[in-house]
């Protein structure tokens, strides 16, 4: 795919509990994927952030062959990671979504990312 780049993406698993009853913080890892990192269109941004969405904040659809781990998976019972977040031209974008596309012609994933302010909005 001509139009994709590397990109940078940081996987977090989630913390545990210790011995103590402490809470020990999950730790990063550090990918490199292919990918095109593209701005919404109004009309994306009308359907995806929706009417009462952040308007402070910054919206990517992402495309590559790299399943990424969105906000919304993260959360179910069972998995072991926080959602992925996509290091783009210096800002940093939590996935909220990813779609596969597994047609067999030009098999991808697209994926959705907001951007995050702080830390502390992982």
């Amino acid at each position: 795919m001509g139009f994709r780049r590397p990109v940078t993406i940081e996987r977090t698993s989630l913390g545990t509990i210790d011995d103590n009853g402490r809470y020990q913080k999950g730790t990063t890892t550090t990918l490199t994927i292919q990918a095109s990192v593209q701005p919404l269109s109004i009309r994306e941004q009308s359907t995806i952030v929706g009417p009462d969405g952040a308007r402070n904040v910054s919206y990517v659809k992402i495309y590559t062959d790299t399943p990424l781990i969105p906000q919304s998976a993260a959360s179910g019972q069972g998995e072991a990671t926080k959602a992925d977040v996509v290091r783009h031209l210096g800002r940093r974008f939590l996935v909220t979504q990813c779609d596969a596309y597994q047609n067999g012609v030009i098999s991808h994933y697209r994926a959705y990312a907001q951007e995050v302010l702080t830390d502390d909005d992982t």
